[in-house]
């Protein structure tokens, strides 16, 4: 079966796809001179990153190429996130790449290519970095720079890569039925290496998701996250700075950006009251995703994990 594939991950899911048996049509110029490719003719499916949410790739074709594709690539990458809708012969999937799985990503390229570390982790996370890595590789092979100093300056920029103190920060929660739930903006009360803290006000009614706790005026919540870790922490204070609960977000590895952090949210949660009891909620939530195939049982039973040490010990 022929593909044709744009965008920031083409050269890593041409390795896996040719690998696969299927066939490239209608190259760009640097994929002919990669792969030796040659327009083959109508392609039966085309394949290009989502350009509203960079996270994912689109997929579409007839019914039995995007299945096939879809196998190959989440057999080879690992724990990815998949929706699809048919319609009779044709087909459509989206596959999210979460941070772990670009690193999987990154060595499937590094096969093809010079991969800087982190590479689809940066070029995922907006036009500046994808330019960087863009730039830093080009250095690399023409001769001007070498890979070991290359290599060495990007693991070391994105431990260190998190939002400034007193920036304003988007929280991008990608939720497995497709849809991207952006949080209240917040700003950086305070920034480590590879961890940063988050002030959000609480606006409206109601009551905390999970807490059963009313929201009053003049709450406030810090959101905790950490570089690569598979939950955010949120503690909400009322106008005094009394805590009237904690949530533990479970998600995939925490994408930490200069302006956002990233993650794709795994629908199970613990909720900490302020008498320190714990509660594991929605865990049926990530069952039912786990069984409409939204998301990959063995995600599914880390998810599980991860919420059960975080009852059991609350970080």
């Amino acid at each position: 079966m022929r593909f044709a594939i744009r965008g920031i991950y083409s050269t890593a899911l041409i390795k896996v796809l040719l690998d696969g048996g299927f066939e490239l049509t209608n190259p760009t110029r640097s994929q002919r001179e990669r792969f030796g490719a040659e327009d083959r003719g109508e392609a039966d499916i085309l394949i290009q990153e989502n350009l509203r949410n960079r996270h994912y790739v689109e997929l579409r074709g007839l019914r039995e190429a995007v299945d096939e594709a879809v196998e190959h690539i989440t057999k080879r990458i690992g724990d990815t996130l998949v929706l699809r809708r048919d319609d009779g012969d044709l087909a459509r999937a989206r596959i999210g790449f979460p941070a772990h799985s670009k690193k999987v990503l990154d060595e499937v390229r590094s096969e093809v290519a010079y991969t800087v570390p982190w590479h689809h982790y940066c070029r995922a996370g907006g036009e500046a970095l994808s330019t960087l890595v863009s730039f830093a590789e080009d250095l690399v092979e023409q001769g001007v720079a070498s890979e070991g100093d290359v290599s060495r300056l990007f693991e070391d920029m994105v431990a260190r890569m998190s939002p400034r103190r007193g920036v304003v920060v988007k929280i991008l929660h990608d939720k497995p039925d497709g849809t991207t739930l952006k949080l209240r903006p917040g700003k950086t009360v305070w920034r480590g290496s590879g961890e940063v803290k988050i002030q959000r006000r609480i606006m409206g009614g109601g009551s905390y998701d999970g807490l059963n706790v009313p929201k009053s005026p003049g709450d406030y919540a810090i959101t905790e996250a950490k570089l690569m870790e598979w939950y955010t922490k949120t503690r909400y204070f009322d106008i005094s700075g009394n805590l009237k609960g904690t949530y533990y977000n479970v998600c995939t590895p925490v994408a930490l950006y200069p302006d956002h952090i990233h993650y794709f949210d795994l629908e199970v949660d613990v909720v900490v009251y302020p008498d320190s009891r714990s509660e594991i909620i929605d865990a049926e939530k990530l069952e039912n995703a786990v069984e409409e195939g939204r998301i990959p049982r063995g995600l599914g039973e880390k998810a599980l994990r991860k919420a059960e040490e975080l009852a059991e010990k609350q970080p």
